[in-house]
């Protein structure tokens, strides 16, 4: 053999080994890897554990790690078992569910029907504040035997197993909530891992729950929530490898850590950036001038200043337009157009202009960039809009108090259905609304009657006439879609990021699949 035949068979024989070395490195990633503890970074403070009570997206993670709903979400979207079996439903507005045996909560105590009654009237209690007790509003909880539980409405409801589906159906203790536990501070759920320690605002400590109901999960012996609000320490901590993964990786640093090779960037859309009123006090209690401001707001510019190609204006509704009940008629609604924003002041009886104040997050970019082109597209129309900076938590807390003018807000529809309206907007006894007394008749009207039916044709007129009702009165202003961000070491694995609806529940939901090798 010549040494050019030799050296061409040697070079046949690294390329065989790295091939063969590859694809075992392959295999051993796709295999998930039990132990290790999680390092997350999160943009927004957890200021309380209330598994009913929505305190913001790093809330809803860690939520979703500790408690579990009588049904939950998995990766594809699809609703799929959790502390119930299986369940049937009989008609339109009942659903019996059957709880899987031997369940326990974290403390060891069996989970019974009685706990599931418990948990869902606690959400029916106005006293706890829930965030989902508009939309169960008049539903009756029947404990049928101690492992069956029946959930009827009043009416035909063909978002109720979507809703209990969320993490904010927490199933809790019964035992454990009456014998004085502070639930803001302290965790007993059923969920892939269980509370260690916490610390409000700065971080929390879970490990994995040896008691969890799915066989073998979480593959993860714990999860460190470390709370980072400011957007560049998130990233260097990343960059660092000081974290494992973080949220909300800010818009403007994309494009620069999807070129790093040592990390991984999902995006999907879903979420959106709103204005938000509080209709109670003047000058947002007219709709003229909430809709003056709507016409006064350029999107494009806050698009393109906020989200860095990652976020698109809305000029209609926010539904998107690959789904069935998107109505193309709607869209432009409000293109800018600042001689309507005049006139629709001066018929308010502010011609002559109007001051008023917007609470912003200072935590994250994209709030302060759009706080920004939002203040000096009102001044150009005559409203004086002085900004007022505060952290995560101030933010949650004067939304629950009411005490605003306007405020900035990112969210995503809370439901895969168009229902997802009256988690907003739906009564005074909904999120948005309660704090403020918001209450629009016909929109509820509308609300109601989308709910009761279950033929997607039929609800699509139901929910365009909603949409219009939203766009004419403008509680809310909506502003631009928004791309959501995760990034991650490429050490972790079986991560979904998923888009719509689900996507602040991706973590939630991939945690107990997740793994680091």
């Amino acid at each position: 053999m010549t040494f050019k035949q030799t050296w061409r068979r040697m070079a046949q024989l690294v390329g065989a080994c790295a091939l063969a070395a590859a694809a075992a490195g392959a295999q051993a990633a796709d295999t998930p890897k039990p132990g290790g503890t999680l390092r997350y970074g999160t943009v927004s403070e957890i200021v309380s554990l209330d598994p009913h009570v929505y305190g913001g997206s790093a809330w809803k993670v860690l939520i979703e790690a500790l408690y579990s709903p009588l049904a939950g979400y998995d990766k594809s979207g699809a609703i799929v078992p959790r502390l119930a079996q299986s369940w049937d439903q009989p008609d339109a507005r009942t659903i019996v569910f059957h709880l899987r045996p031997d369940v326990a909560f974290q403390d060891g105590t069996p989970v019974t029907a009685d706990d599931v009654k418990f948990s869902l009237d606690r959400i029916l209690d106005p006293a706890t504040g829930a965030t989902l007790r508009s939309n169960l509003l008049g539903a009756t909880v029947t404990v049928v035997d101690p492992a069956t539980v029946k959930v009827e409405k009043p009416s035909p409801d063909a978002t109720m197993l979507s809703v209990l589906a969320l993490p904010e159906a927490a199933i809790v203790s019964r035992k454990w909530v009456e014998s004085g536990a502070n639930l803001k501070l302290s965790a007993n759920g059923t969920g892939p891992f269980q509370l260690k320690s916490y610390e409000p605002a700065v971080r929390a400590s879970l490990v994995r729950n040896p008691r969890y109901f799915v066989a073998g999960q979480p593959y993860l012996d714990g999860v460190d929530f470390r709370m980072i609000k400011s957007d560049d320490a998130r990233v260097n901590a990343l960059r660092s490898q000081s974290l494992d993964m973080i949220d909300f990786v800010p818009w403007k640093d994309i494009d620069v850590l999807r070129r790093n090779a040592g990390t991984k960037i999902d995006t999907a859309g879903g979420a959106f950036m709103s204005v938000w009123f509080n209709t109670s006090k003047k000058p947002f209690d007219d709709a003229r001038v909430r809709r003056a401001v709507s016409y006064a707001i350029d999107r494009e510019a806050v698009s393109k200043a906020a989200f860095f190609g990652y976020g698109k204006p809305i000029y209609g509704a926010p539904t998107p337009e690959d789904s069935p009940y998107y109505d193309k008629s709607l869209d432009g609604t409000y293109k800018r157009d600042t001689a309507k924003a005049r006139a629709l002041l001066a018929e308010a009886g502010y011609a002559n202009g109007v001051d008023a104040s917007m609470v912003v997050f200072q935590g994250l970019g994209i709030y302060t960039t759009m706080a920004q082109v939002v203040q000096a597209n009102l001044k150009e129309v005559g409203i004086n809009l002085k900004l007022e900076p505060v952290e995560w938590a101030t933010l949650v807390e004067r939304k629950n108090r009411g005490d605003y003018d306007s405020m900035i807000y990112g969210v995503s529809v809370k439901l895969p259905d168009p229902d997802a309206y009256a988690y907003y907007l739906g009564g005074d006894s909904s999120y948005w609304a309660k704090p403020i007394g918001y209450r629009d008749p016909e929109l509820e009207k509308l609300l109601a009657e989308g709910r009761a039916l279950t033929d997607p044709k039929a609800r699509q007129p139901i929910y365009q006439q909603a949409e219009k009702r939203i766009l004419e009165t403008s509680p809310w202003v909506f502003v631009s879609w928004r791309e959501q961000a995760q990034g991650y070491l490429r050490k972790v694995h079986g991560y979904t990021q998923l888009g719509g609806a689900l996507s602040e529940s991706s973590p939630g939901i991939s945690l107990p699949t997740m793994w680091i090798n």
